[in-house]
């Protein structure tokens, strides 16, 4: 966070502010702050060159965020990342709270899940954002906002059910389309349990179908184990180099990677790719852009306002 944003605040009538940590959690410029509640949603392989090569060590980067005598709520977490977790929270006296399976029920086929603790009971709720990972997500939202109105904090349901259904976040599953022309889905998948989610979420929100996928990754991801799961629902691949030196080698991956049998092409770029699928597509085809934030952001910046 930067200095400017503090004096933001600094300067603002703010109840409550959700700050985003960066990419680790022990060296973060958001640890001078003092929270009410801190959260770790996820812990999975990604940024391994700068945050380490297994769970346990991502895990205890992801830890530096852990305050004494704070509350620290906990998604779904591998058990080794998850034991890290808890030995930091027992040495640093801070409560440990953990989202359960029995706190929410999701509704596959709606996209909806219901959620229930003491403090907050809501049902039928429809996030705005799409996915069965957005509505683990969701839940997590949900557990967190009952430990705050546990506290005290003034957060009433059909405020916390308002905002969820109205959230919108640009790149994460966003459905758009131009001129008529075909479905377009775009995805920050960025990283193997990214690509996952999205892929999963694919398969439920269009039943039966594949897409034409547009793809651009930067370099240091387990790229295989990111085309494996987008195989089943690919028709076709086109990568494409993103603006930045961090940009994966296109060439290289043509020549490393098992396709498993879906088509692969070489594109110039993002815009130019879409072009050339849009112009041979209908109406009723998908096309999916899914990747790194460079290509989504590249995308939008030549398309979104269209």
């Amino acid at each position: 966070m930067t200095a400017l944003a503090f004096d933001y605040f600094a300067r603002c009538d703010v109840d409550i502010a959700v700050i985003e940590v960066g990419l680790g959690g022990r060296l973060d410029a958001t640890n001078i702050l003092h929270p009410e509640l801190t959260i770790i949603t996820d812990i999975s392989y990604d940024h391994v060159e700068i945050l380490g090569t297994t769970l346990r060590k991502i895990a205890r980067e992801k830890a530096g965020i852990i305050r004494s005598g704070v509350p620290n709520l906990i998604g779904q977490l591998p058990n080794e990342a998850e034991n890290v977790i808890r030995e930091t929270c027992r040495s640093r006296r801070a409560p440990l709270f953990r989202l359960t399976r029995s706190a929410y029920r999701i509704h596959r086929r709606e996209l909806q899940l219901d959620f229930h603790s003491p403090q907050l009971s809501i049902e039928n709720l429809a996030p705005a954002l799409i996915g069965i990972h957005q509505l683990r997500n969701c839940a997590l939202a949900l557990q967190a906002a009952s430990l705050l109105r546990e506290q005290r904090l003034k957060l009433s349901a059909s405020a916390i059910k308002r905002g969820i259904e109205t959230t919108s976040w640009p790149g994460r599953f966003q459905l758009m389309r131009l001129f008529g022309g075909p479905q377009i889905v775009l995805d920050v998948g960025h990283n193997t349990g990214g690509v996952a989610a999205f892929a999963e979420s694919f398969r439920l929100k269009f039943k039966g179908r594949k897409a034409n996928m547009i793809v651009g990754f930067v370099q240091r991801k387990r790229h295989q184990e990111m085309f494996d799961a987008l195989a089943d629902i690919a028709q076709s691949h086109t990568l494409v180099p993103l603006k930045t030196k961090r940009s994966a080698n296109v060439r290289e991956l043509l020549a490393t990677i098992d396709w498993r049998g879906v088509p692969v092409t070489r594109g110039s770029n993002v815009s130019a790719a879409y072009e050339r699928l849009a112009e041979s597509s209908s109406k009723d085809d998908i096309i999916v852009i899914i990747g790194s934030h460079y290509l989504v952001g590249e995308f939008l910046q030549s398309h979104g306002r269209k």
